[in-house]
Parts: C-alpha cells; structure tokens; sequence
C-alpha cells in the first residue's frame, strides 16, 4: 500500500503541475486554435509538395508502381507511393470510392514491397484492377 499510495501522490503531483503549467493528457482535446494551426500546416505542407504529382495520368502511376512491384527500387517505390496518395485524394474528392480503396490497396502492396515483404502475382492483379475500376481518374 506504500507503493501505491506514493505512485498515487506521484501522479497527483505530475497532474497538478501539469494543469499549472498549462500542460495535459495526451488524449485530451485540442483547443481549436491548435487544431487549425496543424491542418494549416499540414495543407501548406501538401501544397507545397503535391503540386508535380497532382496532374498525373492513371497510366504513368501504373507503369511506375509496376516497375516497383517488379524490380523493388526502393526510390521507384517511394515515387509511385506518392504518386498513389494523390490518385488516392484525387479518387476520394470525386466520390469514386472503389477507386479509392483499390488505390489504397496498391498503397499497402507498395509498402510491402519496399519492406521486401511484396504478395507478388496479387500486388500485380490489385494493380491492374486500377485500370478497370479507376477509368477517367
């Protein structure tokens, strides 16, 4: 009981000090000014980083992410990843939804790959059901 009693005064302790100096809990929420700041750093980060690969047609991602699947490169690899996040956001603002969650599957075939841990033929088969399920992306 010792122990717990002091653990208890410890956590007070931290608490206490904590709510004085404007500190708290992790899964606390936010105030909404920080939340802003974050999404406005976010947004301001994505906008500065997206831009090249936002105009990307289906079909260059496709013989990108497909010499990933093959060959492994990783910097291949961390291109067509990028380049699947937009078709991804590009998919998700167009309401395309199956496209969206079959882009979100080649994302995980990607990373796979890059861990050396790739599904092979069903990396493969993921990739090419884009072409079907994505037209006019």
């Amino acid at each position: 009981t010792a122990v717990n009693n002091s653990r208890a005064m410890a956590v007070q302790s931290v608490y206490t000090a904590g709510r004085s100096a404007g500190l708290r809990h992790h899964l606390s929420k936010s105030p909404p000014c920080t939340l802003v700041a974050r999404s406005v750093t976010v947004l301001l980060a994505l906008g500065i980083a997206a831009p090249a690969v936002q105009a990307l047609p289906l079909s260059t991602f496709q013989a990108r992410a497909q010499r990933c699947l093959e060959a492994g490169h990783h910097l291949v690899c961390e291109q067509a990843l990028l380049e699947a996040e937009a078709l991804q956001r590009r998919a998700s603002n167009r309401s395309a939804y199956p496209c969206q969650t079959l882009l979100l599957g080649v994302q995980a075939d990607l990373v796979m790959q890059q861990l050396r841990a790739g599904r092979g033929a069903r990396a493969v088969a993921d990739l090419q059901a884009l072409t079907r399920s994505c037209a006019g992306l």
